[in-house]
């Protein structure tokens, strides 16, 4: 009836703590948690993808590369301008400006981020952990309270 991330997110199973930012990261990486996205795949299948795990938007990774990320926005966009798109792969839709930190910045360091609507991509050198959403750190700081 519930499954492991459910148990988590409500705090019936302990995650492994850091005492960082991977803190943070709703779906970790490392641990098989997250959903991420080829390159090569049509965006409707982003779509079908997006909405079965229910996110709004997802890292597009090619092997253990991250080159992008992909979002409702993107979708809307590419869907709304021409309904052929979704057999487009989402490579061509994709953002690949990414906003990076590092595991070991600051909270304080994820605010310009989410000023600029992005989300905060995990990452050192190139090795990739996760995203912290703004929903993300909400979760974080409520967990933080008496």
């Amino acid at each position: 009836m519930f499954n492991d991330h459910w148990m988590m997110d409500h705090g019936f199973i302990e995650r492994t703590s850091y005492g960082n930012l991977r803190d943070l990261i709703g779906r970790r990486h490392l641990d098989r948690e997250d959903y991420v996205l080829e390159p090569g795949i049509p965006l409707s299948q982003a779509i079908k993808r997006m909405a079965m795990y229910a996110v709004s938007q997802m890292v597009v990774m090619n092997g253990n590369r991250v080159e992008g990320i992909i979002d409702e926005s993107d979708i809307l966009m590419a869907m709304v301008h021409d309904r052929e798109n979704a057999n487009r792969p989402v490579s061509d839709f994709m953002t690949r400006r990414l906003e990076t930190v590092s595991p070991d910045a600051s909270v304080n360091d994820l605010i310009p981020v989410f000023k600029s609507d992005r989300v905060a991509i995990v990452m050192d050198d190139d090795q990739y952990y996760g995203l912290i959403t703004k929903i993300d750190l909400i979760n974080f700081l409520r967990k933080q309270l008496p």
